[in-house]
């Protein structure tokens, strides 16, 4: 992992930016740094895997890091003769903060005018690249790839609160645009933050281009869908031979197109899989169809709760914010595999589900929306007083109509979240009262809100999955995928994510997507003989971590959490009492909705004391 990193409007000394960059540098792979500073800024760049480069022309400076691409000519004809970062410099003089809508690819820009005192940052449309910013008490505009970078601009307050902790809990990650510490913000998808000296505004360049007025149809849209994810491919695997080249297996959908998909690129490819010896997560059986299919040459490997163990101290390093997502584990697991092979290069499938309309909510919220097609006057007046008069429960058709109605009552998209442990339990039973009271507890729905709603032309379908782009892809299982890989030292791509495949799949009518509740109809439709049949009518399963049966069952992983949930019950943020009732769930044999709970807590009190306790004793020192 590497990244980019400085300040804005700012007479900061030059070495500063050295130990910024030092904190872009995780995992394997980085290389050195390239920096240039002005009397009232700079910026630096980390090599790691991807492209970094830096430039400077009189009073404007410029950073990139990634696999950018330009959509203009001209530019890409000045980034192969001077230099990425001299292009964005030339483009910003042509264009403007608009020249982000040329580029392609994956990145995070930086450019600064120091005639002007204007500046700009920003991250791909995917959101794959990732960067923080916040206001120093020196005036100051600071940002970084990572939050610690940005912590350690020395004028930068850093303060976790009880809201990001609450935060933190809802989702099991930190969603953006909140970071962990109240002083920062991150860049959100597709999002520029322009900033002058009379502050910072936050605009978006792009946006999925969805529309309601897409015409088409499955048998018109099919022959294109496996040509465009070819073509995305092709992109993705610029400059990538074969023998450094691996993908990930897991036997979905997505995993094995992209296999599939290297596989017809180079004649030859390599995957990789994690099995489970708990036959309800073991989808290892599917991966092998997939490999055989494609004549892949596979490896697999069987995490084991030591493996937990071993990586827990690991992943709370390698992420600047704390990330509960257990899945990291076998991700990190299957790209180490792969790396031991002598891979370079691994492809990944993540984004399909949520371009192609493939998560299980989807159809889950399509079916509640039925339930509202009938007549408002038929259900207020004749339907509900039926479905609520005494005894009609215990019947299970009226009891499912009353389950529909009571979700259909909760508004888009509070209701899909509707099911969580937090979504019911009082504030106060999970949080000290001195905590409680400075927790907005509608904040993250609040942000859920605002990118479910953010597109002017969308159904409730394309609404979902523009939302999922943001949470359930960029918050999560990109940062997931993305550091694993890092700690590993592999670089990861995404052939999904391709801008074209995106604007592709925008374009394909919700009614074609997602008929009815049939899940992923027009994908599979179009997969038939390229897929193992097998694979298409399996049931949606991944990467997952049957972590809650290793908890109950391995002494270890019990006392570790036992003892990260002791320490933090010292710093006053949850009550003693519900850390009680987690710590008996995580020990007694039956499930329970706060099993989850016991791990993030532990991620948590973990992360703190590697970075937020570390870094403010090395302030204070």
């Amino acid at each position: 992992m590497a990244g980019l990193t400085g300040w804005f409007g700012a007479a900061a000394e030059s070495n500063v930016l050295g130990r910024m960059a030092a904190e872009l540098w995780r995992g394997e792979g980085a290389g050195g740094a390239q920096s240039e500073h002005l009397t009232t800024g700079g910026v630096a760049a980390v090599s790691g895997h991807a492209l970094a480069d830096v430039a400077r022309r009189g009073a404007r400076i410029a950073a990139i890091h990634g696999r950018p691409r330009w959509d203009d000519p001209a530019f890409e004809v000045l980034a192969e003769r001077d230099g990425w970062a001299a292009s964005l410099i030339a483009a910003y003089e042509a264009h403007g903060p608009d020249f982000l809508t040329k580029l392609g690819g994956w990145f995070a820009v930086a450019v600064y005018d120091g005639d002007s005192g204007q500046g700009l940052v920003a991250i791909d449309r995917a959101g794959i690249a990732t960067l923080a910013y916040g206001r120093a008490r020196d005036g100051g505009f600071v940002f970084g790839s990572t939050t610690d970078a940005v912590r350690s601009y020395p004028a930068m307050p850093a303060t976790v609160s009880g809201q990001a902790v609450f935060n933190f809990l809802f989702t099991y990650t930190v969603p953006s645009p909140t970071t962990i510490y109240d002083e920062q913000r991150k860049v959100l998808p597709g999002q520029v933050i322009l900033w002058s000296k009379d502050g910072m505004r936050p605009e978006f360049y792009w946006t999925m281009p969805y529309t309601e007025a897409r015409s088409g149809n499955a048998r018109q849209l099919i022959p294109a869908l496996l040509e465009q994810l070819g073509d995305g491919f092709r992109r993705s695997a610029a400059g990538v031979d074969a023998d450094e080249a691996g993908a990930f297996l897991s036997g979905g959908l997505d995993s094995s197109t992209v296999a599939g998909l290297m596989a017809r690129h180079y004649g030859d490819a390599r995957t990789f899989t994690i099995g489970f010896n708990e036959p309800d997560f073991d989808e290892s059986g599917y991966a092998q169809m997939a490999a055989t299919h494609f004549n892949t040459r596979q490896h697999v490997y069987i995490p084991t709760p030591d493996d937990v163990l071993a990586l827990v101290p690991q992943i709370a390093e390698i992420y600047d914010e704390p990330y509960g997502n257990t899945s990291a584990v076998p991700a990190y697991c299957c790209a180490r595999m792969a790396r031991e092979q002598g891979v370079s290069v691994m492809f990944a499938g993540d984004g399909g589900d949520e371009i192609f309309g493939g998560n299980e909510r989807y159809a889950h919220m399509q079916t509640i929306e039925q339930y509202g097609a009938i007549p408002a006057f038929l259900r207020a007046g004749l339907l509900e007083p039926l479905l609520n008069l005494p005894g009609m429960a215990s019947l299970p058709l009226v009891a499912k109509a009353q389950s529909l109605a009571r979700r259909y009552a909760i508004p888009m998209p509070d209701r899909i979240f509707s099911y969580g442990f937090l979504a019911d339990a009082p504030l106060h039973e999970v949080l000290t009262d001195h905590i409680a009271g400075g927790v907005n507890a509608g904040e993250p729905l609040e942000i859920l809100r605002e990118v479910y709603n953010r597109p002017q032309h969308a159904d409730i379908l394309q609404r979902m999955m523009h939302m999922d782009l943001k949470s359930a892809l960029a918050d999560n299982d990109l940062r997931k995928v993305n550091r694993m890989c890092a700690l590993a030292g592999v670089e990861v791509r995404y052939p999904f994510l391709d801008d074209k495949v995106m604007a592709f799949a925008a374009s394909v009518p919700s009614s074609v997507l997602l008929p009815g509740s049939n899940l992923r109809k027009f994908y599979k439709d179009a997969m038939r003989g390229f897929l193992p049949d097998a694979i298409l009518t399996k049931t949606k399963h991944g990467f997952g971590l049957p972590f809650a049966q290793w908890i109950k069952g391995h002494r270890g992983l019990q006392e570790l959490v036992r003892s990260y949930l002791s320490d933090a019950g010292k710093r006053g943020y949850f009550e003693p009492a519900f850390l009680a009732r987690v710590q008996a769930a995580a020990s007694d044999s039956v499930f329970s909705d706060l099993d989850g709970f016991a791990w993030d807590i532990a991620v948590l009190e973990l992360w703190l004391q590697r970075h937020a306790d570390r870094k403010t004793d090395e302030k204070n020192g």
